[in-house]
C-alpha cells in the first residue's frame, strides 16, 4: 500500500482523509500511518472532543433606543451626568491621512 509510514507517495496518487465517522479512527490511522500517526490522531481527536463540542446557546438580543443614533465623528457628543454636571466632547477636525514618507538612502 503506497503512502504508509516510511514509503513515499507517488506523484499522481492522492490520499483520502481519514473518515472520522468510522468507529475505529485510531486503528485506521495506525494501519495507514504507523504508531506515530495513531498517537497523533488520538491526540487531535481528544482535543477536538475537549474543545470543539461546547454548545453555545443561540440568543438574540435587541436593544431599543429612544432616539436615532447620532454621528459622534461629525456632531460630537454630550452626556448629561446629573442636573448640574454634563460632559461635552466636540467633533474633531478631519485631517488628511499621513502619506508614507520615502526614506532617503544613507549612501549619497
Amino acid at each position: 500500500m503506497s503512502g504508509d509510514a516510511g514509503e513515499p507517495v507517488d506523484e499522481g496518487e492522492t490520499l483520502a482523509p481519514i473518515d472520522i465517522d468510522n468507529p475505529d479512527v485510531i486503528g485506521t490511522a495506525r494501519r495507514r500511518y504507523g504508531t506515530g500517526g495513531a498517537a497523533l490522531a488520538a491526540g487531535m481527536f481528544g482535543l477536538d472532543i475537549a474543545l470543539g463540542n461546547k454548545k453555545k446557546p443561540d440568543s438574540v438580543q435587541i436593544q431599543e433606543a429612544p432616539t436615532d443614533p447620532i454621528d459622534v465623528d461629525a456632531d460630537g457628543i454630550q452626556v448629561t451626568i446629573d442636573d448640574t454636571l454634563s460632559v461635552n466632547a466636540p467633533a474633531l477636525e478631519r485631517v488628511a491621512p499621513l502619506a508614507a514618507v520615502k526614506k532617503r538612502s544613507r549612501r549619497n
